[in-house]
């Protein structure tokens, strides 16, 4: 851990002792209804429960070609229980359900929210990953094959919406963002953008990404006195020249 980290996770915990924990309840999570407007299938639940491990995740039902559609369920499947590995060797209860969060024919992005209890912890881990789904191919889509990434982009990430995932955490109105990045260099997170959406030990930084209807939302992993992970969306508007010419963003 760097050191100027070490210094900075005690004066953040001061600063947001007066919030409640922020801890997901993985139950809360409702998806968007509004979000299958003009889409030509449904999302269902399906559901993977072993021990004390209890991951939702969506299933893709009525959708034109069956082949494609077996595919893309597995793949999602497969993806969504991989976090698993992380947890494999710890006991306690992990916890995840997931919210869509763009949805039409070509397209498909959710994300996985929850929490892992380690037995004898005194809080939670709040858990975050993605899945991006290209519907015509049957392919899991990563941000560096949707966006041409450079230090400017990382001012970009840095300067644009934050998105607290709690309703008691809200790093911007603690005013701790800007030290925050002081932690991170334009390169490390840089590094990290070019790792996202990989849900194995390749991608240690945490780092995935999401589409909304207008924006395209980045996460990383940030201090567990911090919430775990952080999100920060950019508008389409904003992208300019980051998008790659033969990206799914061209819609």
């Amino acid at each position: 851990m760097k050191p100027r980290l070490i210094i900075l996770i005690p004066i953040l915990l001061i600063l947001i002792s007066c919030s409640a924990k922020a801890e997901l309840n993985a139950h809360k999570i409702k998806n968007s209804s509004e979000l299958s407007t003009g889409a030509g299938y449904e999302v269902e639940s399906s559901n993977y429960s072993k021990n004390e491990i209890n991951i939702t995740y969506p299933k893709l039902v009525h959708l034109d070609n069956d082949t494609y559609r077996d595919e893309i369920n597995e793949l999602i499947q497969e993806d969504a229980i991989k976090i698993i590995e992380f947890y494999s060797l710890e006991e306690g209860n992990l916890d995840i359900d997931y919210r869509v969060t763009f949805k039409n024919n070509d397209f498909l992005s959710f994300q996985y929210l929850g929490s892992f209890f380690s037995k004898g912890a005194a809080h939670p881990l709040n858990i975050f990953y993605t899945s991006n789904i290209d519907l015509k191919k049957a392919v899991k889509v990563k941000l560096s094959d949707l966006l041409e990434m450079n230090e400017s982009f990382v001012e970009k990430f840095k300067r644009d919406n934050y998105k607290s995932f709690d309703d008691n955490l809200d790093l911007l109105e603690e005013g701790v963002m800007e030290e925050l990045w002081s932690v991170y260099s334009d390169e490390d997170l840089l590094n990290y953008f070019h790792q996202a959406d990989e849900t194995g030990r390749i991608n240690e930084s945490g780092t995935f990404s999401y589409l909304t209807e207008d924006s395209i939302g980045v996460s990383i992993s940030i201090p567990h006195a911090l919430g775990d992970h952080l999100e920060m969306e950019i508008s389409f508007a904003d992208l300019g020249g980051y998008i790659k010419k033969d990206s799914l963003l061209n819609f």
